[in-house]
């Protein structure tokens, strides 16, 4: 049997253990070229975009993109351009969220090779340049946000969505952090990179996802924290 891998920033050595201790090796995304002084620079969902069977990486990434390749079975495809300075739009080229045959993601800001490998999706317009870390996919026709664009996106094209409280989820010092960024979902559970218990609209949480059968559970008993999400490769 294929071992399973994920990737997952380095900064997060709790989530790596936990991870491991569900049988998910990892691979470890750095800081894209040494910029560690900021946090979202090693976030995977910065580096590394899976779309069903093909897996996007950042062009000219090579050390992360050469762990990728060599534990992938997926078909990978890499960006029309690379990251040279960590800002925002810049940063945010793979940062979109596929829910089924629906992608949302702010258009002008996603890489070109991305537009073109999914022109069969239907490209859900949003003005949130951070797609993925805003948005917990739960189904093709589920998601849970705290932005209010998605939000409105998702309801305008009839796709299930809970809109939670902006806030309670940890990133750094500066500014706090999303939901999509603190959870993966496996099979039919959810994990939550955290304590999902203690976000005040948990309940709600909990009831939307079994409404689709999906369980949700914590992989770390630790305050819930944006770790720019866990890529399954």
């Amino acid at each position: 049997m294929r071992k399973m891998f994920a990737a997952v920033s380095y900064r997060y050595s709790n989530i790596i253990r936990g991870l491991n201790a569900i049988g998910i090796k990892t691979i470890e995304v750095p800081a894209i070229n040494g910029m560690t002084e900021n946090y979202e620079s090693s976030h995977a969902d910065m580096q590394v975009l899976r779309v069903e069977d093909k897996l996007f990486l950042l062009k000219d990434n090579d050390s992360f993109n050469k762990s990728v390749s060599e534990n992938t079975a997926l078909k990978i495809i890499y960006t029309s351009e690379g990251i040279n300075e960590f800002k925002y739009p810049e940063c945010v080229k793979l940062n979109i969220a596929v829910a089924g045959k629906n992608i949302i993601g702010n258009h002008r800001y996603t890489d070109k090779k991305i537009i073109y490998e999914c022109k069969d999706y239907n490209f859900i317009e949003v003005s949130q340049g951070y797609a993925k870390c805003s948005s917990a996919i739960i189904s093709d026709s589920a998601i849970i946000t705290s932005d209010i664009s998605i939000y409105n996106a998702c309801v305008d094209n009839k796709i299930d969505c809970l809109k939670i409280q902006s806030g309670y989820i940890e990133l750094c010092k500066r500014y706090g952090g999303f939901i999509g960024g603190s959870c993966f979902q496996l099979d039919d559970t959810l994990y939550f990179t955290g304590n999902i218990e203690q976000h005040p609209d948990y309940e709600a949480i909990r009831s939307f996802c079994l409404n689709y059968s999906v369980n949700i559970k914590s992989i770390v008993k630790d305050p819930l924290t944006d770790v720019g999400g866990v890529v399954i490769i």
